[in-house]
């Protein structure tokens, strides 16, 4: 049975789930957001904000929740993220890691091998 969320309303994806053959699955790829409506035993049911018309199913695990804070609370809530989304960030994708614009900065000398 889907339960309406409390906790968890907000995340970004880090897996890409592509899977047509699922009933009513949400195709998602690696950073974008999504909004979560409800919950049932490791799914969520939400929409992409790429694009809020369109709703579906993803598996919990494949999302990372992110903090918010709750404008206008009801039926159509509006989520307002607590801390921006960056995508310079490591993230995983399809099993192999996937570094954006990762910038590390060594001290002189260190050798990493």
């Amino acid at each position: 049975m889907w339960n309406p969320t409390k906790n968890q309303k907000f995340g970004v994806v880090i897996y890409n789930f592509h899977h047509d053959e699922i009933l009513q699955a949400l195709r998602l790829d690696v950073g974008e957001t999504v909004q979560i409506l409800e919950e049932c035993q490791g799914w969520y049911r939400g929409f992409s904000t790429k694009n809020r018309n369109v709703k579906g199913i993803f598996p919990a695990s494949f999302i990372h929740l992110k903090p918010f804070r709750i404008d206008n609370e009801g039926h159509y809530d509006s989520l307002v993220k607590c801390q921006e989304i960056q995508k310079d960030v490591c993230v995983r994708g399809e099993g192999v890691m996937v570094f954006s614009n990762l910038v590390v900065r060594l001290g002189p000398a260190i050798d990493l091998w």
